[in-house]
């Protein structure tokens, strides 16, 4: 394990996120380190661990990013906007994980496992962009297919915990939940429609009749795999709290060999792969929630095509879709 000699700033600490970097900051750099936790004003003076130590939580709005290396935004795109083009003024690099510079030409858009190399150019302090949550798990199951094969069209549909919108959702989907078995009505306020025992959009809907869910992936796939592939998503909001799910049916320019394929899963940085005739797995619970590694399985061949192929792609929304892939990005940055 490295030790961490950089100092680092967390924005947004105190959210689902930033709570899961930190643990995950102390699980990849052990031993002490120089952090500042930063939150709204409401927040400040929360407490908060890393390992041992335990942080105060100070104001963002009033933070001198000159003080730190490095700064990881998890605040949402607004924030990420006023902030973090002011740290990198003051010197700090930023990995952010908004929609916010996604988009943006002259930010990366990096999955260390996918396109880790960019990371190898790029000039500090600058800001560094985290894929949404559904791109990040299915980049990294796409491209062994894509080294392979060279892949022309993707059709995914994603099945998103509510973890994905934050505490507020899982709260509400718990308390739906115990209303509903009490026999009680329900008014949803998080999502337009009740979450508990349903299955909803995920995403706002844009101009083209796509949610911006569904645009994220598209957009984003991209940006970081090859801009020559077709992808449309549809992503589904489930209730589940922890673990993304993605059923993805692929199309390749050339003929599939399934060995080939399911070795090459094997051997992918970051993926577990299960075997094809095991049809329990994997799923949130058991291979996703509370952990790092994304998880593929029911690996199958299209019955009319040779050139297409089937796969269930799961992962842990807050770790895989945001905090551990900024870990990564920071592991890389520090090799470098």
């Amino acid at each position: 394990m490295q030790t961490l000699t950089k100092k680092i700033a967390v924005v947004g600490a105190t959210g689902a996120v930033g709570r899961v970097f930190l643990d995950l900051l102390d699980e990849f750099f052990p031993g002490e380190k120089e952090l500042y936790l930063l939150a709204s004003e409401r927040s400040q003076g929360v407490e908060l661990a890393c390992g041992l130590q335990v942080f105060k939580v100070s104001d963002l709005s009033k933070f001198d990013f000159s003080k730190v290396d490095l700064a990881f935004f998890s605040a949402g795109a607004s924030i990420a906007e006023n902030f973090a083009p002011k740290a990198v003024e003051q010197g700090c690099s930023v990995i952010d994980n908004s929609s916010r510079f996604r988009k943006d030409k002259n930010v990366p858009l990096v999955i260390p496992e996918v396109n880790g190399s960019v990371l190898d150019e790029v000039s500090v302090p600058m800001i560094i962009s985290n894929p949404n949550c559904s791109t990040a798990q299915l980049l990294v199951a796409l491209k062994p297919v894509h080294d392979l094969f060279k892949i022309k069209r993707v059709d995914a549909v994603t099945f998103q915990a509510v973890s994905g919108s934050g505490q507020i959702a899982i709260d509400e989907m718990f308390s739906q939940t115990e209303k509903l078995l009490n026999g009680e009505n329900v008014s949803p306020s998080v999502y337009d429609s009740q979450i508990a025992f349903n299955v909803i959009s995920a995403g706002n809907l844009e101009d083209n009749f796509y949610t911006d869910e569904e645009m994220k992936i598209s957009n984003e796939t991209k940006k970081i795999l090859d801009e020559s592939i077709n992808i449309t998503a549809t992503t589904v909001r489930v209730p589940v709290v922890y673990g993304h799910s993605i059923a993805a049916h692929i199309e390749t320019y050339e003929d599939i060999d399934q060995t080939a394929l399911e070795d090459k899963l094997s051997s992918q940085d970051g993926l577990i792969r299960h075997d094809s005739k095991d049809f329990l797995s994997p799923n949130p619970i058991d291979h996703a929630a509370g952990k790092n590694p994304v998880s593929v399985g029911r690996v199958r061949a299209d019955l009319w095509e040779k050139n297409r192929v089937n796969m269930w792609i799961v992962a842990d929304n807050l770790r895989k879709g945001a905090a551990l892939n900024s870990i990564q990005i920071l592991k890389k940055l520090l090799d470098r």
